[in-house]
């Protein structure tokens, strides 16, 4: 494989930077600092990545290793004043980014995302169908969220940072709606006149309206377990995405 040679590379490209960046005039202290910590931690992690690569993605690792190239042909005070200070540290902060997330192309660590998408996916399918049979209040709340989760899953899929976000903002209510079902399912369950009135709103028999309950509890809980889950796993993985 030529991926693990070329990361190798890419971290003494950085390296080298970091050693220019000692001696430039045109950052400040604090910002010099910052580009030093990140460059460092950028180094390492393709460092470490180097020894752990199982997919050989030779254009993405020169990708990298050019985008490493370029900064350091930039790690000039005349460049820095050409280019700005704040672009130049944006640039190492790109390149840090880069290294954290390179994992999920080159280790594998990509099928634990998947498991996390395909839980957050799942997860919203029990809360858009409860959602509409609550009536009109969790119906309309589930119409507002259809389309930042559609966003969220389009983007996630191609990795992108608006789909991490939108995530964020979607899973804090239908987990609330999870556990608020969860709670109801219970609760009626183990009251019998509640029982007797699903029923008569329902105009099925007592036997069916306890079945409904329990299919409530079974895709309220179903929908909480996932989404926490998701929640999780999309923060443990925020790396992942650009």
């Amino acid at each position: 494989m030529k991926s693990p040679g070329i990361l190798k590379e890419t971290a003494e490209v950085l390296r080298q930077t970091k050693e220019r960046v000692l001696n430039l005039k045109a950052l400040s202290e604090k910002n010099k600092q910052k580009v030093l910590r990140l460059l460092d931690e950028a180094a390492r992690n393709f460092e470490e990545l180097s020894s752990d690569v199982v997919i050989d993605n030779v254009e993405l690792a020169e990708f990298f290793h050019r985008k490493a190239v370029e900064l350091k042909n930039n790690t000039y005070d005349k460049r820095i004043e050409r280019l700005g200070e704040k672009e130049y540290v944006r640039d190492v902060e790109r390149i840090n980014r880069y290294s954290k997330a390179a994992p999920y192309d080159f280790s594998g660590k990509i099928k634990e995302l998947n498991k996390v998408y395909k839980a957050y996916l799942y997860g919203l399918v029990p809360f858009f169908i409860i959602s509409g049979v609550f009536g009109p209040a969790y119906a309309i709340t589930a119409l507002i969220l259809v389309i930042p989760a559609l966003l969220s899953l389009f983007s996630m899929k191609k990795r992108g940072s608006l789909g991490l976000m939108l995530a964020y903002a979607v899973i804090p209510i239908p987990l609330i709606m999870g556990a608020m079902t969860i709670r109801y399912s219970i609760w009626a369950l183990m009251n019998q006149q509640e029982v007797q009135k699903v029923a008569e709103a329902l105009g099925k028999s007592i036997g069916f309206a306890q079945a409904t309950l329990i299919l409530l509890l079974v895709l309220s809980v179903l929908e909480f377990t996932l989404l926490s889950y998701a929640a999780y796993g999309l923060y443990k993985h925020r790396h992942a995405f650009l």
